[in-house]
């Protein structure tokens, strides 16, 4: 069922939506986001590094138990299999990046680490980034530890269990949270929780993000939630997954764009 609704706003996206320039777009602050980090090709040193990690993963062939704390149940799967389906694709990745980068985002914080390489993307360019990812899964974690270990990623703290508990833990380490990546359980109650749970520790001028927007009914459901949100301005629609800012000197409007 899920898939046949994906297919159809997919179409409807790819009908509705703007290409990826910026062209009509108002708002020079906007426009130069646009240009600049979606639609941005060139890629940076650390790109690679990371991708290198991915292609381990997708050839790793050990059997873990898996825990979905999302639906209570509980799995052998072999890595590479989990790799295939939950890590970020490549080009979700780059932009994560880029939107940290461009904006300059250094407190962030990640639902749902899978094998770390979303969370890489993330601190992988500074340092000085302080980058908290919550996974429920022990065994996933203690991959993607492996993860940030190989590639020299000492920036990252990972915290275990189940999201709707350890959330708190990572609101009490941050003092203002400037990037959100909610790629957790993909459900309406549990999206909307998280975003609502996260909301008072936003800076001015955070970004958050939403994975998957039109997995199904719920994910549609819970970003329309988040569009609503009166503290969110303007947001960009780009099919995979939805971006929302909270700077306040934006209009509110929701630009869908091809990406």
């Amino acid at each position: 069922m899920n898939y046949f609704f994906r297919i159809y706003y997919f179409v409807i996206h790819f009908v509705t939506a703007r290409n990826s320039q910026g062209f009509g777009v108002h708002s020079p602050y906007l426009f130069d986001f646009i240009r600049y980090v979606i639609s941005e090709k060139n890629p940076f040193y650390i790109f690679s590094n990371i991708e290198k990690q991915r292609n381990k993963l997708l050839n790793d062939t050990t059997l873990i138990q898996k825990i979905d704390f999302g639906t209570g149940v509980s799995k052998q799967f072999r890595v590479c299999d989990i790799a295939a389906k939950s890590i970020c694709s490549p080009r979700k990745g780059q932009l994560l990046c880029r939107v940290v980068n461009y904006l300059k985002l250094s407190n962030i914080l990640e639902l749902g680490t899978s094998f770390g390489i979303s969370t890489a993307y993330l601190a992988s360019l500074s340092n000085t980034n302080n980058c908290i990812t919550l996974e429920g899964c022990k065994n996933t974690a203690d991959i993607a530890r492996r993860t940030f270990s190989e590639l020299n990623l000492q920036n990252i703290e990972i915290i275990t269990g189940n999201i709707d508990q350890t959330i708190h833990i990572a609101l009490s380490k941050l003092s203002t949270i400037d990037f959100v990546y909610i790629d957790a359980n993909h459900s309406f109650d549990a999206t909307l929780r998280y975003f609502q749970t996260i909301l008072p520790k936003l800076s001015e001028k955070a970004v958050v993000v939403v994975d998957d927007i039109y997995w199904s009914k719920d994910m549609k459901r819970a970003w329309s939630s988040v569009l609503m949100n009166p503290k969110v301005t303007s947001t960009f629609d780009l099919y995979h997954f939805g971006i929302a800012f909270l700077n306040p000197d934006l209009h509110a409007k929701n630009y869908k764009l091809r990406f």
